[in-house]
Protein backbone atom coordinates (compact mmCIF):
# COMPACT_ATOMS: atom_id res chain seq x y z
CA UNK A 1 0.00 0.00 0.00
CA UNK A 2 1.16 3.50 -1.07
CA UNK A 3 1.78 6.04 1.81
CA UNK A 4 0.86 9.44 1.59
CA UNK A 5 3.81 12.04 2.31
CA UNK A 6 2.57 14.78 5.47
CA UNK A 7 3.80 18.40 3.24
CA UNK A 8 2.45 19.80 6.97
CA UNK A 9 6.17 20.71 8.21
CA UNK A 10 6.80 22.57 5.13
CA UNK A 11 3.65 24.11 4.57
CA UNK A 12 3.95 25.64 8.43
CA UNK A 13 7.89 26.35 7.86
CA UNK A 14 6.66 28.60 4.89
CA UNK A 15 3.99 30.20 6.55
CA UNK A 16 6.50 31.28 8.88
CA UNK A 17 9.10 32.53 6.75
CA UNK A 18 6.25 34.74 5.03
CA UNK A 19 5.42 35.76 8.62
CA UNK A 20 8.89 37.01 9.55
CA UNK A 21 8.93 38.84 6.42
CA UNK A 22 5.86 41.08 7.53
CA UNK A 23 6.67 41.25 10.54
CA UNK A 24 7.60 45.23 10.98
CA UNK A 25 11.28 45.62 12.38
CA UNK A 26 12.43 47.55 14.84
CA UNK A 27 14.45 50.64 13.81
CA UNK A 28 17.65 50.48 14.17
CA UNK A 29 20.09 52.35 17.01
CA UNK A 30 21.94 55.60 15.96
CA UNK A 31 24.98 54.55 14.44
CA UNK A 32 28.09 53.75 16.48
CA UNK A 33 25.67 53.38 19.54
CA UNK A 34 24.35 50.62 21.88
CA UNK A 35 22.39 49.63 24.69
CA UNK A 36 24.36 50.20 27.58
CA UNK A 37 25.20 47.33 30.00
CA UNK A 38 23.70 48.78 32.49
CA UNK A 39 19.85 48.74 31.22
CA UNK A 40 17.52 46.87 33.59
CA UNK A 41 16.17 44.71 30.35
CA UNK A 42 15.60 45.77 27.31
CA UNK A 43 17.03 49.06 26.05
CA UNK A 44 15.19 52.19 24.49
CA UNK A 45 12.71 51.53 22.11
CA UNK A 46 13.35 52.96 18.54
CA UNK A 47 10.68 53.57 16.20
CA UNK A 48 10.28 55.93 13.49
CA UNK A 49 13.70 57.52 13.92
CA UNK A 50 12.77 58.54 17.25
CA UNK A 51 14.40 57.35 20.53
CA UNK A 52 11.92 56.75 23.55
CA UNK A 53 13.55 56.69 26.85
CA UNK A 54 11.79 55.93 30.12
CA UNK A 55 12.75 54.93 33.94
CA UNK A 56 10.70 53.91 36.92
CA UNK A 57 10.81 54.27 40.32
CA UNK A 58 13.57 51.16 41.53
CA UNK A 59 13.75 49.34 38.66
CA UNK A 60 17.51 48.90 38.43
CA UNK A 61 20.31 46.74 37.27
CA UNK A 62 21.83 43.97 39.61
CA UNK A 63 24.79 43.83 37.54
CA UNK A 64 28.25 44.37 38.73
CA UNK A 65 29.93 47.33 37.63
CA UNK A 66 33.18 45.19 36.99
CA UNK A 67 35.64 48.06 38.08
CA UNK A 68 36.32 45.61 41.34
CA UNK A 69 34.12 47.68 44.13
CA UNK A 70 31.24 44.91 44.42
CA UNK A 71 28.73 47.59 43.71
CA UNK A 72 25.65 47.63 41.49
CA UNK A 73 22.57 50.13 40.51
CA UNK A 74 20.45 48.35 42.79
CA UNK A 75 22.58 49.01 45.65
CA UNK A 76 24.18 52.64 44.55
CA UNK A 77 20.34 53.39 44.20
CA UNK A 78 20.77 54.16 40.38
CA UNK A 79 18.08 54.17 37.56
CA UNK A 80 18.79 54.27 33.62
CA UNK A 81 17.83 53.54 30.51
CA UNK A 82 20.82 54.27 28.19
CA UNK A 83 22.72 54.34 25.26
CA UNK A 84 26.48 54.33 24.82
CA UNK A 85 28.86 55.46 21.98
CA UNK A 86 30.82 52.68 20.59
CA UNK A 87 33.94 54.75 19.70
CA UNK A 88 35.76 57.25 22.34
CA UNK A 89 36.89 60.92 21.75
CA UNK A 90 40.46 61.40 22.52
CA UNK A 91 42.68 64.32 23.29
CA UNK A 92 43.13 66.46 20.30
CA UNK A 93 39.80 65.37 18.59
CA UNK A 94 36.88 67.95 17.95
CA UNK A 95 33.65 66.68 17.59
CA UNK A 96 30.43 67.66 17.15
CA UNK A 97 27.40 65.92 19.42
CA UNK A 98 24.49 66.92 18.11
CA UNK A 99 20.61 65.64 19.09
CA UNK A 100 17.00 66.75 19.71
CA UNK A 101 15.29 66.24 22.96
CA UNK A 102 11.52 66.05 24.11
CA UNK A 103 10.92 66.11 27.57
CA UNK A 104 7.13 64.66 28.86
CA UNK A 105 5.54 67.61 29.78
CA UNK A 106 3.72 65.59 32.81
CA UNK A 107 7.72 65.48 33.84
CA UNK A 108 7.93 66.14 37.92
CA UNK A 109 11.15 66.24 39.74
CA UNK A 110 12.48 69.46 41.40
CA UNK A 111 15.92 68.24 42.29
CA UNK A 112 18.01 69.62 45.32
CA UNK A 113 19.37 72.17 47.00
CA UNK A 114 22.83 71.72 47.70
CA UNK A 115 25.78 73.82 49.36
CA UNK A 116 28.22 71.84 47.33
CA UNK A 117 26.60 73.57 44.20
CA UNK A 118 26.69 77.15 45.51
CA UNK A 119 29.54 78.73 43.39
CA UNK A 120 28.50 76.80 40.57
CA UNK A 121 24.63 76.66 40.05
CA UNK A 122 22.07 79.69 41.01
CA UNK A 123 19.92 79.31 43.83
CA UNK A 124 21.99 76.02 44.03
CA UNK A 125 19.88 73.77 42.27
CA UNK A 126 21.21 70.36 42.00
CA UNK A 127 19.80 67.95 40.21
CA UNK A 128 20.54 64.01 40.21
CA UNK A 129 19.21 63.41 36.67
CA UNK A 130 21.00 63.36 33.81
CA UNK A 131 20.43 62.42 30.02
CA UNK A 132 23.54 62.89 28.37
CA UNK A 133 27.10 62.67 29.61
CA UNK A 134 30.67 63.11 28.79
CA UNK A 135 32.95 61.13 31.07
CA UNK A 136 36.78 60.41 31.12
CA UNK A 137 37.67 57.07 31.87
CA UNK A 138 38.78 57.07 35.45
CA UNK A 139 36.04 56.90 38.64
CA UNK A 140 34.25 59.72 39.50
CA UNK A 141 35.59 60.99 36.34
CA UNK A 142 32.59 63.14 34.30
CA UNK A 143 33.43 66.20 32.43
CA UNK A 144 29.58 67.25 31.43
CA UNK A 145 26.21 66.79 31.55
CA UNK A 146 23.08 67.48 30.24
CA UNK A 147 21.00 67.68 33.31
CA UNK A 148 17.04 67.80 33.73
CA UNK A 149 14.86 68.56 37.05
CA UNK A 150 11.56 71.46 36.98
CA UNK A 151 14.01 74.91 38.53
CA UNK A 152 16.53 75.10 35.50
CA UNK A 153 14.55 73.05 33.40
CA UNK A 154 16.95 71.19 30.66
CA UNK A 155 20.42 72.57 31.70
CA UNK A 156 23.73 72.52 30.41
CA UNK A 157 26.00 73.97 33.43
CA UNK A 158 23.82 75.82 35.05
CA UNK A 159 22.28 77.19 31.44
CA UNK A 160 19.27 76.59 30.72
CA UNK A 161 18.66 75.14 27.09
CA UNK A 162 14.78 74.71 27.68
CA UNK A 163 12.42 75.86 30.23
CA UNK A 164 9.96 73.99 31.81
CA UNK A 165 6.94 75.62 30.67
CA UNK A 166 8.57 74.47 26.57
CA UNK A 167 8.28 70.88 27.82
CA UNK A 168 6.63 68.89 25.07
CA UNK A 169 8.10 70.54 22.16
CA UNK A 170 11.41 69.75 20.59
CA UNK A 171 14.79 71.39 21.40
CA UNK A 172 18.10 70.64 19.53
CA UNK A 173 20.83 70.76 21.54
CA UNK A 174 24.57 70.78 20.23
CA UNK A 175 27.20 70.71 21.73
CA UNK A 176 31.11 71.20 19.70
CA UNK A 177 34.25 70.20 21.63
CA UNK A 178 37.71 70.26 21.11
CA UNK A 179 39.26 68.02 23.52
CA UNK A 180 42.56 68.81 25.20
CA UNK A 181 44.57 67.96 28.21
CA UNK A 182 45.37 71.91 28.00
CA UNK A 183 44.03 75.60 26.93
CA UNK A 184 44.23 74.75 23.63
CA UNK A 185 40.83 73.22 24.67
CA UNK A 186 37.38 74.98 23.26
CA UNK A 187 33.75 74.08 23.50
CA UNK A 188 30.36 75.57 22.67
CA UNK A 189 27.01 74.89 23.30
CA UNK A 190 23.77 75.80 21.88
CA UNK A 191 20.08 75.02 21.81
CA UNK A 192 18.50 75.93 18.84
CA UNK A 193 20.87 77.62 17.58
CA UNK A 194 21.30 80.46 20.52
CA UNK A 195 24.79 79.49 22.39
CA UNK A 196 23.88 79.04 26.21
CA UNK A 197 27.87 78.13 26.64
CA UNK A 198 30.76 79.30 25.39
CA UNK A 199 34.68 79.08 26.41
CA UNK A 200 38.11 79.21 24.81
CA UNK A 201 41.72 78.65 25.76
CA UNK A 202 40.95 75.63 28.23
CA UNK A 203 41.35 71.87 29.03
CA UNK A 204 38.12 70.38 28.24
CA UNK A 205 39.17 67.60 30.19
CA UNK A 206 38.67 68.78 33.37
CA UNK A 207 35.31 69.12 34.90
CA UNK A 208 34.25 72.78 35.00
CA UNK A 209 31.63 72.02 38.00
CA UNK A 210 33.35 69.37 40.25
CA UNK A 211 31.36 67.94 43.93
CA UNK A 212 30.86 64.92 44.92
CA UNK A 213 27.29 64.43 44.10
CA UNK A 214 27.94 65.92 40.27
CA UNK A 215 30.45 62.34 39.54
CA UNK A 216 33.60 64.54 40.57
CA UNK A 217 35.82 64.50 43.47
CA UNK A 218 37.39 67.74 44.53
CA UNK A 219 41.00 68.26 44.87
CA UNK A 220 41.87 64.65 43.04
CA UNK A 221 43.84 65.56 39.43
CA UNK A 222 42.41 63.49 36.79
CA UNK A 223 43.51 63.60 33.32
CA UNK A 224 41.62 61.67 30.77
CA UNK A 225 42.71 60.66 27.59
CA UNK A 226 39.63 59.69 26.29
CA UNK A 227 35.73 60.60 26.84
CA UNK A 228 33.19 58.16 26.61
CA UNK A 229 29.68 59.48 25.60
CA UNK A 230 26.38 57.97 26.76
CA UNK A 231 22.56 59.25 25.66
CA UNK A 232 19.74 58.66 27.75
CA UNK A 233 18.06 59.34 31.76
CA UNK A 234 20.30 58.14 34.49
CA UNK A 235 18.61 59.41 37.88
CA UNK A 236 21.60 59.40 40.80
CA UNK A 237 20.34 57.20 44.19
CA UNK A 238 22.36 57.88 47.45
CA UNK A 239 24.83 54.97 47.58
CA UNK A 240 25.02 52.70 50.45
CA UNK A 241 25.11 55.59 53.10
CA UNK A 242 21.30 56.45 52.43
CA UNK A 243 20.82 55.80 56.00
CA UNK A 244 23.20 58.35 57.32
CA UNK A 245 21.22 60.93 55.64
CA UNK A 246 17.97 60.13 56.98
CA UNK A 247 16.50 58.59 53.59
CA UNK A 248 13.74 55.96 53.52
CA UNK A 249 15.69 54.12 51.20
CA UNK A 250 19.14 54.45 48.54
CA UNK A 251 17.09 55.22 45.27
CA UNK A 252 16.32 59.07 44.15
CA UNK A 253 12.07 59.27 44.11
CA UNK A 254 10.54 59.46 40.96
CA UNK A 255 7.18 60.22 40.10
CA UNK A 256 4.80 57.43 40.18
CA UNK A 257 4.47 56.48 36.27
CA UNK A 258 8.38 57.30 35.69
CA UNK A 259 9.90 59.58 33.62
CA UNK A 260 9.85 59.34 29.35
CA UNK A 261 12.67 61.57 27.26
CA UNK A 262 12.68 61.24 23.60
CA UNK A 263 15.44 62.16 21.26
CA UNK A 264 15.75 62.06 17.33
CA UNK A 265 18.55 63.01 14.60
CA UNK A 266 21.09 62.09 17.11
CA UNK A 267 24.28 63.14 15.14
CA UNK A 268 27.91 62.41 16.37
CA UNK A 269 30.61 63.46 14.17
CA UNK A 270 33.80 64.86 13.82
CA UNK A 271 34.51 68.68 12.90
CA UNK A 272 37.21 71.05 12.08
CA UNK A 273 39.51 71.77 14.55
Amino acid sequence: MKRSVSFKPVVLAVFALFALAAAPLADPLPKGFTNHKLNPGKGPNVADGVISFHIDDEKCSKTDYGDGRGENDCHNGNVRQMLGMNREAKMGEAWSYKFDVWVDPSFDYRGFTNDDAFTFIPRRADSRLRIASWEGQYLHNFLYMLKLETDLGLSFLGKTCQPTTAFGSLVTFEMRVFWSNDTKGWINVSCDGTVIYEKKDVATNQAPHCWITNQCEPGKKKNPSRVYFALGPVMAGFGPEWKKFGLASQFTKIQPDGITIKMRNVSVTPIAR
